[in-house]
């Protein structure tokens, strides 16, 4: 589904479900692309949801759009919002992704039913204890060099491209022993690859521009949001330390927070019947 902005921009959406299903806006993760709706198709369908993955501006097939903080994303998502015909939507963001589905429960929150967000990327300055070290260090360039780190990441897109072996070995070279299983199975590796190249589709800007917002005063208060909120992450996930889950268990009022024993940060995607069925609720 394309949807349009004011002039006349695209803004590119993957939708996976019936239409008279419950519409969940899933925010995609970092260096990711809204492909990633298929990987939770299955167990959507069982729970009676449909999803809809917009690319965020310069990401995949979406049009650039210059943000001036991560919060102005939420207009482009109200007008997916719109296309959908959609009063309301439940919200899921995942990792890097988490902070956009945040904003929309702050900025738009008489549209939202719900919010969950799974081994959400915190705040800036939040602390990084538990991350691998080169995870940190990536944080630390975005935030001195949002554009240099998004170069560096295409970078490694055109590894992926030519070289999907040496990529996925690099990629998976400081994660715990659970992730490393599994992106050696073919049902999440191939998803993590194609995934990663559409989202330098149109070459770097739109992940640098993540990086920037990310690394950036958001523009909205987690105290802001009114929805029900479930936090989800997994106790082995050096990709996203576990304090920032709990960091956001406390700032958003109500939120309920579920650590997942044994999983990681792509492990974590064999509970998606467990943290989609709070956004059937």
């Amino acid at each position: 589904m394309d949807v349009r902005r004011g002039d006349g921009s695209v803004i590119a959406c993957e939708v996976v479900g019936a239409a008279d299903a419950t519409p969940v806006l899933f925010c995609h993760g970092l260096a990711d692309s809204r492909l990633s709706a298929y990987q939770l198709a299955t167990a959507a369908g069982r729970l009676g949801l449909r999803i809809c993955a917009p690319d965020r501006p310069g990401i995949g097939r979406t049009d650039p759009r210059y943000l001036h903080r991560l919060a102005d994303w939420a207009d482009d998502a109200a007008r997916v919002m719109d296309a959908l015909g959609a009063d309301q939507v439940a919200l899921l963001g995942v990792s890097g992704g988490g902070p956009f589905a945040a904003a929309c429960a702050a900025r738009l929150s008489g549209r939202v039913r719900s919010l969950t967000l799974v081994s959400p990327l915190g705040y800036p300055g939040w602390p990084t204890r538990g991350m691998a070290t080169g995870e940190r260090l990536s944080l630390e360039i975005a935030r001195q060099i949002p554009a240099f780190g998004g170069w560096f990441l295409g970078r490694l897109a055109t590894l992926a491209q030519y070289s999907p072996q040496l990529f996925l070995r690099l990629a998976a070279s400081e994660l715990p022993g659970v992730d490393r299983r599994s992106l050696e199975q073919p049902a999440v590796r191939d998803p993590f690859l194609a995934n990663y190249l559409e989202a330098f589709r149109r070459g770097s800007g739109g992940v640098a521009q993540d990086l920037r917002v990310l690394t950036r005063p958001w523009g909205f208060q987690l105290s802001a949001i009114q929805a029900p909120t479930w936090i989800h992450h997994g106790d082995a996930d050096t990709t996203v330390p576990v304090e920032h889950a709990e960091l956001y268990a406390a700032a958003i009022p109500g939120a309920q927070f579920r650590l997942h024993p044994g999983h990681g940060h792509f492990s974590i995607l064999d509970a998606a019947p467990d943290f989609l069925a709070t956004a059937a609720r």
